[in-house]
């Protein structure tokens, strides 16, 4: 296994999962999202936010059209922001992953990496693709040894950070 993490840290390209013996699957529930709770302010800076933003790419555009696409926009977030995650059951087995009734084959992903996400995990798969969005997997805190050995079997691990997005999310507690 040794020879096969070199070949891929020096051509991350490259990537040829051991084989190993079959592997029992791994299932679990979690939330899809951490869900913050949003008080009535929460929403009246956003809404007050918004209507500024607005304003100012009316007056710098003086196109009424481009003012609504904002407003638009912002609604969208906070009807976005008011969603509460659902449940989803995941699974990992040595023929991919499987999310609710998704099924992703390991040769979709580049990577994956172990985000910390404070209470409770997330491992992000990283898309070959550079236009597909990464999948995120929340598990519980218990289960992280056994996953992360289920996944180092068919994909490289690789340490990733949070983007400029993600922080500006946190922050927001979106």
């Amino acid at each position: 296994m040794d020879d096969t993490k070199n070949n891929w840290q020096q051509n991350p390209d490259y990537y040829q999962p051991s084989a190993s013996p079959q592997l029992d699957p791994i299932q679990w529930t979690a939330s899809e999202f951490i869900s913050h709770q949003k008080t009535l302010n929460w929403y009246v800076v956003l809404g007050s936010t918004s209507a500024a933003v607005t304003l100012l790419v009316f007056v710098v555009s003086r196109n009424i059209l481009s003012a609504l696409v904002v407003a638009g926009a912002c609604a969208a977030l906070g009807v976005v922001a008011a969603r509460k995650p659902q449940i989803k059951s995941y699974q990992i087995s040595t023929n991919g992953i499987t999310i609710q009734n998704t099924e992703y084959s390991y040769a979709l992903f580049k990577s994956f990496s172990v985000i910390d996400e404070g209470a409770i995990g997330c491992i992000w798969l990283r898309p070959l693709k550079k236009l597909s969005p990464t999948v995120a997997m929340y598990y519980p805190p218990d289960q992280e040894e056994s996953i992360i050995m289920m996944l180092e079997n068919f994909l490289p691990e690789e340490d990733q950070q949070h983007d400029l997005v993600e922080r500006l999310s946190r922050r927001m507690r979106f």
